[in-house]
């Protein structure tokens, strides 16, 4: 036992260097360097080798202030919705002025006399849904479309003859270059 612990006693000397002759022990010290520099390297390898499943360091990304940008697009906006809303509401608009004898396009330039003479006509103006064509199919006679129909399911496959908006209108027509509707009983063409 006693053995034992002068050799580990002599061994930490030699690591250290707290012997009598500095040379002593060098050996043992650059074979604990090169071991200490392997396992260094050897890790150092293992991370590269494991870089994948390191997690990425994540940063959370502070709300900007609004810019020109985000303000003319939300002008741009605004601008679509009031248009769509009037678009929407334009029948609703031409049909009271009709049913009211008003002509709100020329009525400034009309006199009292004029107005006795103009036979009142009763038109009504057919606006279809709007309808963006996104690709038409046509093959061995079958022919099928994929359109985005105002107030219907957005990229809807169609077939001539299939109906959409409350039975108004109905597909007639499906070529590889255009889509014929027939909206309460006028016809539109659309293509791509």
């Amino acid at each position: 036992m006693a053995e034992d612990t002068t050799a580990v006693k002599k061994a930490l000397s030699l690591m250290m260097g707290d012997t009598e002759d500095p040379k002593e022990g060098v050996a043992l010290r650059i074979l604990l360097l090169l071991i200490l520099l392997f396992g260094i390297g050897l890790s150092g390898y293992a991370i590269y080798q494991n870089r994948e499943y390191i997690p990425p360091q994540i940063t959370e990304a502070k709300p900007q202030a609004p810019t020109a940008d985000i303000n003319r697009l939300n002008t741009m906006v605004k601008n679509l919705k009031a248009a769509n809303d009037t678009r929407m509401r334009s029948m609703e608009v031409a049909s009271m002025s009709a049913s009211m004898a008003r002509y709100p396009f020329f009525a400034e330039n009309l006199t009292a006399e004029d107005i006795d003479h103009i036979k009142v006509i009763e038109r009504v103006v057919v606006i279809p849904p709007s309808v963006l064509v996104r690709g038409m199919m046509v093959l061995d006679g079958t022919s099928a479309a994929v359109l985005d129909i105002e107030g219907e399911a957005s990229g809807k496959i169609y077939r001539v003859g299939d109906r959409f908006a409350g039975s108004k209108g109905r597909v007639t027509r499906i070529t590889p270059d255009k889509v014929t509707v027939i909206y309460e009983n006028k016809e539109f063409t659309y293509t791509r």
